[in-house]
Formats: structure tokens, C-alpha cells, sequence
């Protein structure tokens, strides 16, 4: 027997990501001045640089994140 889809709200996750103004407008331009264009215009960037890269790179980007951090809080410091 069919069970069926559990009742409740479905849920989607919502990701916010900070962009400079420059590459902002450049890709507002691209998706044609159409802010749901340009919303789907980076979660296919994203989604393509997800799909192409292995484990190791991305664990490569967020080490050197967190090493620019740290590099910048000791200048700081000093």
C-alpha cells in the first residue's frame, strides 16, 4: 500500500551568499536585470563547481579561508 508523503512543510534550505558589488551587477547584467534569473544563474555556477570538483579541493578552499583569517587577525593584533 501507498504510504504517501509525510504531512508537514516541506523544506528547502536557504543559503545567502555575500558577493562583491562588481560581480553583482556584472552577473545582474548577464541574467538580463531579472533578480530570479540571476538567482538561478549562480546556483548553476555553484552547482557546476560543485559537481566538478573532488572532496580535497573543497576542503582546500575552506583551509585557505580559514588561513587568510587567522593571517589577518595576527596583523591586527600587531
Amino acid at each position: 500500500m501507498a504510504r504517501g508523503r509525510k504531512p508537514g512543510k516541506r523544506t528547502n534550505k536557504t543559503v545567502k551568499v555575500s558577493l562583491p558589488k562588481k560581480t553583482y551587477y556584472i552577473l545582474y547584467g548577464i541574467a538580463g536585470n531579472n533578480e530570479m534569473k540571476l538567482n538561478k544563474l549562480i546556483k548553476t555556477i555553484i552547482e557546476e563547481r560543485l559537481d566538478n570538483s573532488t572532496i580535497a579541493d573543497l576542503s582546500k578552499l575552506l583551509e585557505s579561508g580559514r588561513k587568510e583569517k587567522e593571517e589577518a587577525a595576527k596583523e591586527a593584533e600587531e
